[in-house]
């Protein structure tokens, strides 16, 4: 889930609490069981539905892991080995390509892992006629693993992007059911208590108050991603403003209460990764804005 999605839950759960709480006044509205119980489905399948997102991110990311570290662990091994030999034979600038921790490779970004495992295996692969203690099956062992992370590194970020881009994500429809509840059962409330119990109103426009600044208020949001992948922690700001915020583990980013009009938005990553868009905000409108570098 993205952070307006999670805005969303958050005010689902605030009306579900609500009509709990005033069962027995809202029993009295003839017509209220029929839009909670439209709410309460569409709640339930929105549960439903995070928790399988949830499941199936945390399985794709513990695999991408997994393979990570097994080709960590495959390249480093005979990497270690391979400096033993190259320092027997003096080649220092060998052993200093080849000399390094598991975490070389480990604790650091899904291509440029790749890319350190690549070049680590063509230092051994160059040099097999002296380095007498690495064979070809070690070679293809190391490709192999490198291979496998390679394949499924990005398995996470496609299955979130693919879901969007078919429409296959099911969270967008049953939270505009819900919403749709919410407003109904709201004007119920008024057009029944707005005299005889106006804290029983007001309640719940205060939780009706916070769907629409958590949800409907203008802003921006958008992904933020290099060579393909999500990148966490770049800053967005929107240039002449003090509004400013940093993306997510999933890359994504979200600058909430922006008053309509013309802007223009900055993505950071690094001094030197920088880039710049313009983007036309409406009146109770998230305008999408992306960044690929």
């Amino acid at each position: 889930m993205n952070n307006v999605q999670r805005a969303k839950l958050d005010a689902c759960n605030r009306i579900k609490e609500y009509n709990t709480k005033h069962a027995t006044s809202l029993k009295t509205i003839t017509e209220y069981a029929t839009e909670q119980a439209a709410f309460d489905n569409a709640y339930t399948n929105i549960s439903n539905a995070v928790q399988i997102q949830s499941a199936t991110i945390a399985v794709s990311t513990s695999a991408v892991e997994k393979a990570k570290q097994t080709m960590a662990n495959t390249v480093i091994q005979y990497a270690l080995r391979a400096t033993v030999k190259a320092k027997q034979l003096a080649n220092l600038t060998l052993a200093n390509n080849l000399n390094h921790p598991v975490t070389y490779i480990l604790r650091t970004t899904k291509t440029l892992a790749i890319q350190r495992a690549k070049d680590i295996k063509k230092h051994l692969n160059d040099n097999l006629t002296t380095l007498t203690n690495i064979t070809t099956a070690n070679i293809t062992e190391i490709t192999n693993a490198i291979n496998a992370y390679d394949a499924i590194k990005d398995h996470p970020t496609i299955d979130i992007q693919a879901k969007k881009a078919t429409g296959t994500n099911p969270l967008p429809t049953t939270f505009a059911t819900a919403f749709a509840a919410i407003d109904n059962m709201y004007n119920l409330i008024v057009s029944y208590f707005l005299h005889t119990n106006p804290a029983l109103v007001n309640e719940f426009a205060l939780a009706k108050q916070i769907i629409n600044t958590g949800i409907h208020h203008s802003g921006i949001e958008g992904i933020v991603t290099q060579n393909g992948n999500p990148v966490m922690g770049a800053t967005i700001n929107i240039t002449g403003t003090n509004k400013t915020t940093t993306t997510d583990k999933e890359g994504h980013y979200i600058i909430p209460k922006v008053k309509a009009g013309d802007y223009t938005i900055q993505a950071n990553i690094t001094e030197k990764d920088t880039a710049t868009k313009t983007a036309h905000i409406s009146q109770g409108n998230f305008e999408t804005l992306d960044f690929h570098f």
